[in-house]
């Protein structure tokens, strides 16, 4: 379990990538899915780099190392339970645990702003670069290589009209006299007001209060100095220092624990005290990660020696750096480009990742025309088509039963009871996520849309869940995971959980039945009626999106885009819905869009005009079609596109591929009529659902139109 995906991480899931460990499951748990390097910082400030240039993309990194990824915060530890708490979702286990979390300001008021952790001062950098105008002042606190870099960089950034200074303890301390008096000498030539030999006390609103008595004005003021660690590791009983440092030993394991190894700035190394530099968490990242490989394996660990020398290169915002090692030390351009230069190979290995590949078996060609491709989508885009599913259906034999109200072709069967009409739908698939938590989350909220497409109530779910092959243990907390996901969206629905069964499998996957209740007037896929505008709920576009990130070609940022619009249920809008006298729906999933209207259609027996740009997208959906990706189910999905009449575009036109794109956990697609569509779309957006649209109108004649 690796805690944070700070600079000693992202080499440990490098490590595992390029040799994997057989028998090992790494899990990568992070608050945020994008890793700044912290040594390009300055370099971003002062405008030499893009966002994408300092940040490290955890997802396409722990995708090629074969690692889960949970996005959360941790926030405590249970070590005898060898547990690891996150907020907001179910805690964790562990048999090894690694963490590089970094560390957080020490004395920061309210109106203070921390330049650690650094991915929370990028915003706060980004609000000062638009606010901050001429006349203002900013202080910059603390004088280490960082604080004069900071002062540096944002100098080059700024205005000269803004004023800024540096107050600090002791300048570059560790420094040799010739780094110290060129910096001072650059800093005083850039207008960066330096004041040295005093602390400061407190900060009061627009006053910095510093130990010598005076009271400093400033507008924003930035915090460089003084760190410490959060308070869990601590408290849940690792040895730590004062500060809250885990305190390791020179194999980077707690001395407490031998189990729990630490790195970074979390980390105290016992008997080697060195400052808060992410040069020390680089270095120990290939000692941290063959330990980690020889205690899960019963192997005498090695040591780290922390260097007390080491090359320290200062940019200076313009274009220059200071290099320096212990006594010696240089200037110039050729430093910066030195520096530069380092800085993009170390950040190059984690973010230029080969494609994934998956090898095909070698078959003799006389059965080759019939292999189906080997990289297969998870979801909903890993059902069969529409096409060999109604062959299948016509070849059984046929079933009539008095009590089947509604059966096979509609989202949910009806079927009447003594009591009234129950309601019955089954939904599942193979995992499409590598977290069971939100998988179990995204599979129930998938499920549950089947009984809102029939404007019905759920009363309970069963669940048949396949673990993939594991020691005991592991499997247990993968099905824990998996059914905790589950039931915590159910619970917020009043759905309970009343059996299922589990078996063991290749891989993770979960079905689950859900029971419900007819409430009238029911909804149902035929009683469309000419004139009623069709509305849609969600935007489509998971299934190009995930069989993008299944080849790492998807970024965390995009990603998380996509789970979140999967993790939102459909409650509230089928509430909206019946508001306004929605006359028919149906929930977009597998056969994607068309798909699933196309089903509306026949039942209705009438036609439809589809604006297609109208129809709502996911952010990088279309790129990512356009860039050659497509979900397993996309080429069988695109043969209702013969159902329809194009004015304007062409089936090959990407936003109409889209339309057919499989959906998980996707939106409702309702009709209303023509006088309620207005005022339901703004009731949708209003709760929540802000990218529902109105997409077409539903039509007498017959035809099936896509308009440009």
């Amino acid at each position: 379990m690796l805690v944070g995906g700070g600079h000693s991480h992202v080499q440990v899931l490098k490590s595992f990538a390029m040799k994997p460990l057989a028998g090992v499951r790494v899990t990568l748990v992070s608050r945020e899915l994008n890793t700044p390097y912290s040594g390009m910082l300055p370099g971003f400030i002062a405008g030499f780099y893009q966002w994408r240039d300092i940040h490290i993309d955890l997802g396409p990194l722990a995708n090629f190392a074969g690692a889960r990824l949970v996005g959360g915060e941790v926030v405590g530890l249970s070590l005898d339970e060898r547990r690891i708490k996150l907020r907001g979702r179910p805690d964790i286990h562990y048999d090894v645990l690694s963490i590089n979390s970094g560390a957080l300001p020490v004395g920061v008021g309210d109106t203070v702003i921390p330049v650690k952790p650094i991915g929370r001062f990028l915003p706060q950098w980004d609000q000062v670069k638009q606010q901050a105008r001429s006349g203002e002042q900013i202080v910059i606190v603390g004088g280490g290589a960082g604080g004069v870099e900071l002062a540096l960089a944002m100098r080059q950034s700024l205005t000269m009209g803004i004023e800024i200074s540096l107050i600090t303890q002791r300048l570059l301390a560790g420094y040799n006299k010739r780094v110290i008096g060129y910096l001072s000498r650059v800093l005083a030539s850039r207008g960066v007001r330096l004041t040295v030999g005093v602390s400061v006390e407190r900060v009061d609103g627009a006053l910095v209060h510093t130990s010598d008595g005076r009271s400093i004005p400033a507008d924003y003021v930035f915090w460089v100095t003084g760190v410490r660690a959060p308070a869990w590791p601590g408290e849940g009983g690792l040895a730590t220092q004062s500060e809250g440092f885990i305190e390791v030993d020179k194999t980077l394991a707690s001395v407490s624990h031998p189990e729990v190894f630490a790195t970074g700035d979390i980390a105290a190394l016992v008997g080697q005290p060195r400052p808060k530099s992410g040069v020390f968490a680089v270095r120990e990242g290939p000692v941290l990660a063959d330990n980690l490989r020889r205690v899960l394996t019963d192997r005498s660990l090695r040591q780290y020696r922390a260097q007390k020398r080491f090359l320290s290169l200062i940019g200076t915002g313009d274009g220059r750096a200071v290099a320096s090692k212990g006594p010696f030390s240089a200037w110039g351009r050729w430093a910066w480009r030195w520096k530069d230069h380092i800085d993009r190979q170390f950040m190059d290995r984690f973010t230029k990742l080969p494609e994934m590949e998956v090898i095909a078996p070698q078959l003799a060609p006389a059965l080759q025309a019939d292999a189906p491709d080997v990289m297969r989508c998870g979801g909903c885009g890993a059902k069969l088509g529409a096409d060999p599913l109604r062959r299948v259906l016509a070849r059984l034999p046929s079933q009539n039963f008095e009590h089947v109200r509604l059966g096979i072709g509609d989202d949910a069967a009806v079927l009447e009871h003594h009591d009234g009409n129950l309601v019955l739908t089954v939904d599942g698939f193979r995992s499409l996520v590598s977290d069971p938590y939100l998988f179990g989350r995204i599979s129930a909220h998938h499920s549950l849309n089947d009984i809102f497409a029939m404007g019905a109530r759920a009363t309970g779910a069963l669940a048949l869940a396949t673990v993939p092959l594991m020691a005991e243990a592991m499997m247990e907390e993968e099905l824990y995971q998996l059914l905790k996901g589950v039931v915590d969206v159910l619970n917020a629905h009043d759905v309970p959980l009343v059996g299922g069964h589990s078996s063991e499998g290749a891989e993770l996957s979960l079905g689950l039945t859900i029971t419900g209740e007819v409430e009238l007037p029911m909804l149902t896929k035929a009683a469309l009626l000419p004139g009623d505008l069709l509305l849609l709920s969600k935007p489509i576009g998971t299934g190009v999106l995930f069989a993008a990130h299944m080849r790492g070609r998807l970024s965390s940022h995009l990603m998380e885009k996509v789970v979140a619009n999967m993790d939102h249920s459909n409650a509230l809008a089928l509430k909206v819905l019946r508001m306004h006298a929605v006359r028919a729906a149906t929930d977009v999933s597998g056969f994607g869009l068309l798909g699933h209207l196309g089903e509306m259609l026949r039942a209705g027996g009438v036609g439809v005009s589809i604006e297609v740009h109208d129809v709502p997208r996911l952010p990088g959906a279309s790129e990512a079609m356009d860039s050659g990706n497509a979900s397993s189910l996309q080429a069988n999905n695109e043969l209702a596109l013969a159902d329809f009449e194009f004015v304007g575009c062409l089936p090959g036109d990407t936003a109409v591929r889209l339309l057919v794109d499989p959906q998980t956990s996707g939106g409702l697609l309702a009709a209303v009529p023509n006088n309620e569509a207005e005022a339901c779309l703004r009731d949708l957006q209003s709760a929540g659902y802000h990218d529902a649209a109105i997409i077409g109108r539903v039509e007498e004649d017959g035809a099936r139109l896509i308009h440009a």
